[in-house]
């Protein structure tokens, strides 16, 4: 499109502005518009060159003017006063796109939360009288029985209490058990009895109200691994206990309800850890003997127990069959091996009456007396070890 520029000429009639001394305006008219828009204004040296004529040229001549280069657009740039300055440096077409980006960023999350908003339902909550009932029939629908909301249970969510006793005499282990009415375990393990045949007149004791073991948490317990090997459920081991959280630490005293004593520790309390094997006579101890064959002193790692050929040989105590067989000391032989690194040895039997890898029980008949092997006549060669290590079985023999 080519720009019309009329020009104002100074020989004829000089507008009103012009005449008092105000710059003159170009303006640009484009053909097919009905008004024509103002589009640049000059600056002053330009109106001073329109109205100065050149040198050289008449007096009261008028020169021909060059108006400046403009460059013409079909949408003129207009903005608003009160604009930010940098809309200024930006074009129509950059506002109509940055405004569509926006419309179509913002239209889809409003309709998206349109969708999202929860529909606001009122709740009819009952009255003081029936809210405990209406809090069951919502937590137990019908026909899935009812429920008692009487009190709790005051056993469980007891805590563990003591009182003293002093031990008078003729007093035992079971008879202030059973005064009590607690098992002898409880007696046995809060005051810490080693050996309950020898219970001293005037010895004060510790009765605590509930049935269970004292226990001393030991370096790498932890509470849920107690709770499991005592068959005990964990919230009872903190509500007895009055614990907070699950974090116990070495040396801390527990109580742990129900929970009794093993077979072991019962038996060594009441001096039937081990018992006798066999029925016979001593003829040998433990320690350093005379050889019957050779003569010479050697280290003798048992006692020996002499009676017919067939007599009964039982398990001094619980265990497992670890080996038997054939040995040329100890003829044939059985090794029982027991809790906390115990293990027993029977020699010189003549017939077996278990086998390898069976579990006995204290008093259990395992094998029959003879003499095989490097014996001297029919007896029984029985030893007790700890760890590997040879120890005096009448320590342990009552």
């Amino acid at each position: 499109m080519i720009a019309v520029i009329e020009q104002q000429r100074v020989g004829r009639r000089k507008p009103a502005n012009e005449q008092r001394g105000k710059p003159k305006i170009l303006e640009f008219t484009f053909p097919g518009l009905r008004q024509t828009s103002p589009v640049k204004r000059t600056s002053w040296r330009t109106v001073q060159q329109i109205r100065r004529p050149k040198r050289g040229s008449k007096p009261g001549g008028h020169a021909r003017l060059k108006t400046p280069a403009t460059r013409t657009t079909s949408h003129p740039r207009s903005f608003p006063r009160g604009f930010p300055k940098i809309l200024k440096n930006l074009s129509r077409a950059d506002l109509i796109l940055a405004a569509v980006v926006a419309l179509c960023l913002l239209i889809p999350l409003a309709f998206r939360l349109s969708f999202l908003a929860p529909e606001q339902v009122e709740i009819e909550l009952p009255v003081a009288e029936d809210v405990e009932s209406a809090m069951i029939h919502y937590l137990i629908p019908e026909g899935q029985g009812e429920i008692d909301v009487g009190p709790p249970d005051q056993k469980i969510l007891d805590v563990i209490k003591t009182t003293s006793y002093t031990v008078r005499s003729g007093d035992t282990i079971s008879g202030i058990a059973q005064r009590f009415n607690l098992s002898m375990d409880t007696v046995i393990s809060f005051n810490g009895i080693q050996d309950a045949r020898s219970l001293k007149v005037g010895t004060v004791l510790t009765i605590p109200n509930s049935n269970g073991l004292k226990y001393k948490v030991r370096r790498g317990d932890y509470l849920g691994g107690i709770a499991k090997k005592y068959a005990v459920a964990l919230n009872e081991l903190l509500d007895w206990n009055s614990l907070e959280t699950s974090v116990i630490v070495p040396g801390q005293e527990l109580f742990i309800p129900r929970a009794r004593l093993t077979e072991m520790e019962r038996n060594r309390v009441f001096g039937r850890l081990f018992i006798y094997p066999t029925k016979g006579r001593i003829t040998d101890r433990f320690g350093v003997r005379r050889d019957p064959f050779t003569g010479l002193r050697r280290f003798h790692n048992g006692v020996d127990m002499a009676g017919p050929v067939g007599t009964p040989v039982i398990a001094s105590m619980s265990g497992k069959v670890a080996m038997l067989g054939f040995n040329p000391t100890y003829g044939k032989y059985i090794i029982l091996t027991h809790p906390e690194g115990f293990q027993t040895l029977y020699g010189h039997l003549d017939s077996f009456k278990v086998q390898k890898g069976d579990s006995v029980t204290q008093g259990q008949r395992i094998a029959d007396m003879g003499s095989s092997g490097y014996s001297t006549g029919s007896h029984l060669h029985f030893s007790i070890f700890r760890r590997g290590e040879p120890i005096d079985p009448f320590q342990y023999l009552h």
